[in-house]
């Protein structure tokens, strides 16, 4: 009898996904937009391997918080400058929403404001960083900034 229940339930989950629409076949599957590798989401545990990639592609450390209003401001410009250099350089975001996530980062690199953006290039900060973010003047400085990597 158990495993004629596990049959049934098989067939109800194959039968509830089919009519949901969330059965993924192969074609479907290789039509999906693949991930995009120059965005990343910084953590300790990754830490390294993003300062790997900054040997061979420069990396915008982005430190924000998703309760920051200047930060959210800023998102929205990162994100069409990132998509119109076209992964010419990785955003590596570093939240520090709950005041103890990635403080270790955020202490190695002295962020005591947020938003602040930090240009790295082979392991180390190349000296310019962009701190706060300005609706008025703030896209087209962020635009500079970012062709000068």
């Amino acid at each position: 009898m158990g495993s004629r229940m596990r049959v049934l339930a098989a067939a109800v989950a194959m039968t509830a996904g089919l009519v949901g629409g969330a059965a993924v076949t192969p074609a479907a599957a290789t039509t999906l937009a693949p991930q995009d590798d120059t965005i990343v989401d910084v953590t300790s545990a990754n830490y390294d391997q993003v300062m790997e990639m900054s040997k061979t592609k420069p990396v915008v450390l982005d430190f924000y918080a998703t309760w920051c209003g200047p930060c959210k401001n800023m998102e929205p410009y990162l994100e069409k400058y990132h998509t119109a250099d076209k992964g010419k350089w990785i955003w590596a975001k570093v939240d520090l929403s709950d005041h103890k996530t990635n403080q270790d980062i955020a202490s190695k690199y002295n962020v005591e404001y947020i938003p602040t953006l930090i240009d790295i290039a082979s392991g180390k900060e190349k000296g310019s960083r962009v701190v706060g973010f300005d609706t008025g003047s703030g896209p087209n400085d962020l635009r500079t900034w970012l062709n000068g990597l």
